[in-house]
């Protein structure tokens, strides 16, 4: 096979290579926010034996001190396969996400070169691959899932007769989406179901094709039912963040923030969007003429935009990255339609996706460039030596201390007593205080690990808070960066972040009389 950039397992290829050199030489892409409130029940189990993440206790009693439940379980298992062989270490498990970011990646290959035209190339709509960079969350294993569910769906329609094996692997990969995310188990089932719709709709008039997602729906209905009832423990422990991260938090109008997350993240979508007006015009010519990867290509545009309406008018902003695997799928069709209906300006077309793919890229180069910066002067390895001489007295006292998640893998490994999650440190409960500033204040931690993230986006602004009251506390901060990243310069937050292993320090001295 050879190895151009015209060979999409070429592209791949070169994606890939960065991806790997990027955590081998730079330790990046750096576990965001909430990666170890996802990975530390499993941590603190391997370390300790007790399947729960205490550093959430104050917010969610039941997965910070019973049993983690707080989310659909198969994650956990890859973490289990995973974590005793290559460890519990933050690296560890940057690597295990890296594993998932290029099974998901292969796939989506397979189904371009299986079901695409290969007139229209899946070379350049790879690229946009450059655009996946925050890694270390569940939903890179339900990715592999979804896109496995896709490859089923589409492989069962473009058969004369539908195999029952296949309808069977569809709903098991459904489900094990589900399982693992409900909402990247929800897009997937969406884009799945219409699919066979517009198929159905086009003249394949089985609707055994629709069984798929009847038996995979019924399941997860049964399944679930069965756990709240056999375990309600555990079930009482995914209410608990429901209740604390509620998804739908009310109708409101896109900001300007949103359209601009938009516009950077996912424009693909809009670009298709442009050119749904021709295709509605001319969909009998290309309802006659084209296969299976139109109706798939169809069920990615209705389904991601479902998901992009919600998530800019009721749902958190950050559930627009679960559309990017989708989203290059989206570019391979794109072309494949431009070919149909606008033979004159292919060119053209071929131009707006490279423009698509410099504007996914933007972190990604920030990364090569100015993470690579970042690491050169604050490597991973002087954070940890860093975090151990900075912690280790915490070990001996249960003082609490809020740190950051990349930072949290260390801490069990290290027994410190009272580590919080900085997202986490309110307390729960009846007659608990209503504001961050108050939980803060009422908690009283003696010092706070930061991620230069975390510091800059909720910390600076909470501490300026307690600065305006006077004989509360003394504050001491010091920021260990040696190259001012991103997220200190306002103009750069929003293009480019969470870049930097450096940490910032943070020590705090309550007055007597506060307690």
């Amino acid at each position: 096979m050879k190895f151009t950039l015209r060979n999409p397992f070429g592209v791949l290829g070169l994606v890939v290579l960065w991806r790997i050199a990027l955590l081998v030489f730079t330790a990046q892409p750096v576990p965001a926010n909430d990666a170890y409130y996802f990975d530390g029940a499993m941590v603190n189990w391997l370390r300790h034996g007790h399947y729960f993440n205490p550093c959430l206790a104050l917010a969610f009693p039941i997965s910070g001190s019973q049993v983690f439940s707080a989310y659909p379980p198969l994650y956990q298992v890859a973490l289990l396969l995973w974590m005793p062989v290559f460890g519990t270490t933050a690296l560890s498990a940057m690597a295990l996400h890296l594993v998932l970011f290029i099974a998901a990646a292969v796939l989506t290959v397979i189904i371009g070169k299986k079901f695409f035209p290969d007139a229209a190339g899946l070379a350049l709509p790879l690229l946009l691959l450059l655009g996946i960079t925050f890694n270390d969350r569940p939903e890179d294993l339900a990715h592999s899932f979804g896109l496995a569910s896709l490859w089923l769906v589409a492989a069962q329609l473009s058969r004369a007769a539908g195999r029952w094996w296949l309808a069977a692997g569809a709903a098991l990969a459904l489900l094990l989406t589900l399982y693992t995310s409900v909402i990247v188990g929800a897009f997937y089932f969406g884009v799945g179901f219409i699919t066979c719709a517009v198929a159905w709709y086009r003249g394949r008039r089985s609707l055994l094709f629709f069984l798929p997602f009847v038996v995979g729906a019924v399941l997860f209905a049964v399944i679930t039912a069965a756990i709240a009832r056999v375990e309600p423990v555990w079930w009482q422990g995914f209410l608990e963040n429901g209740r604390q991260q509620p998804l739908m938090g009310g109708f409101r109008l896109p900001r300007g923030v949103d359209l601009f997350k938009l516009i950077r993240t996912v424009p693909v979508f809009l670009l298709a969007a442009a050119l749904a007006p021709l295709m509605v015009v001319r969909r009998r010519q290309l309802s006659r003429n084209n296969g299976v990867w139109f109706d798939l290509w169809v069920g990615i545009f209705v389904m991601g935009w479902v998901l992009l309406g919600i998530n800019l008018t009721l749902l958190a902003p950050n559930y627009i990255f679960y559309v990017l695997f989708a989203q290059v799928l989206l570019a391979a069709g794109l072309l494949a339609l431009g070919e149909q209906l606008l033979p004159g300006a292919r060119i053209w077309l071929r131009r707006a996706l490279w423009g698509c793919v410099g504007l996914v890229a933007i972190r990604a180069m920030g990364l090569t460039t100015w993470g690579a910066a970042c690491a050169g002067k604050n490597s991973y390895a002087s954070t940890q030596a860093i975090l151990r001489r900075e912690l280790e007295p915490f070990t001996m006292s249960p003082a609490p201390v809020i740190i950051s998640s990349p930072f949290l893998y260390g801490t069990c490994e290290m027994g410190v007593q009272n580590a919080i999650h900085t997202d986490w440190y309110f307390v729960h409960g009846v007659g608990a205080p209503a504001t961050a500033l108050d939980s803060f204040v009422r908690l009283r931690p003696a010092r706070l690990v930061l991620s230069q993230f975390d510091y800059y986006r909720t910390f600076a602004p909470l501490l300026e808070a307690l600065r305006a009251r006077p004989g509360l506390v003394d504050i001491q901060v010091r920021d260990c960066t040696a190259v001012r990243p991103p997220d200190s310069m306002a103009s750069w937050q929003r293009v480019v972040q969470h870049i930097s292993w450096a940490p910032v320090i943070v020590d705090l001295e309550w007055k007597p009389a506060t307690r």
